[in-house]
């Protein structure tokens, strides 16, 4: 009977000292989907094509349908849980098939995703409004993707996506870097 109260004193303690450590240690980041990968690289390829669309001489024609495609992927990244889901008010909106949910800082992240948005909806306008005729302004052009690629290398960094193989795009004469932390 004592040797069975030792052996089991002795399982508690070793118990009790492997599980502490465990339990102080900080949790790792949430591991994203594989999917991430494959789609951050869809939408460098895409910006690629936008940037060579639209610079040094506009082409309204060959972006027009890239700017679905960049929204496209922002749904895409957010079904595979790459990033949040856009926070809906109380009326019925159909939300969008979710494959995974998005694990990593919200509060940081989702910002972004917005900022995100509006920069490929402001392209667009920018980029259909002169569909019906004449050339668009290219400095107007010029500044809104240099918004969009700033705003695509802080969605890499503060929402812990991959930073795409050869980087994202940059500007005629204005390089810009990949952060990932």
């Amino acid at each position: 009977m004592k040797k069975t109260i030792t052996a089991l004193s002795l399982v508690a303690a070793l118990f009790t000292a492997s599980t502490i450590p465990a339990a102080r240690a900080t949790p790792a980041a949430p591991e994203l989907p594989a999917a991430c990968a494959g789609i951050v690289q869809d939408l460098a390829g895409k910006l690629t094509k936008v940037v060579g669309s639209l610079l040094p001489i506009p082409n309204v024609g060959a972006v027009t349908p890239l700017i679905g495609d960049l929204l496209g992927l922002v749904t895409a990244l957010q079904s595979s849980g790459c990033l949040p889901a856009l926070p809906t008010s109380g009326l019925p909106v159909p939300a969008p098939v979710k494959a995974v949910e998005y694990s990593g800082p919200v509060d940081q992240c989702l910002p972004v995703v917005l900022n995100l948005i509006s920069t490929i909806a402001g392209l667009g306008g920018t980029i259909l409004g002169a569909a019906g005729g004449g050339l668009p302004d290219v400095g107007k052009i010029t500044g809104i993707l240099t918004t969009l690629l700033k705003t695509v290398t802080e969605l890499l960094s503060k929402c812990g996506l991959p930073a795409p193989p050869g980087g994202l795009p940059a500007l005629p004469g204005l390089p810009l870097p990949v952060e990932n932390s």
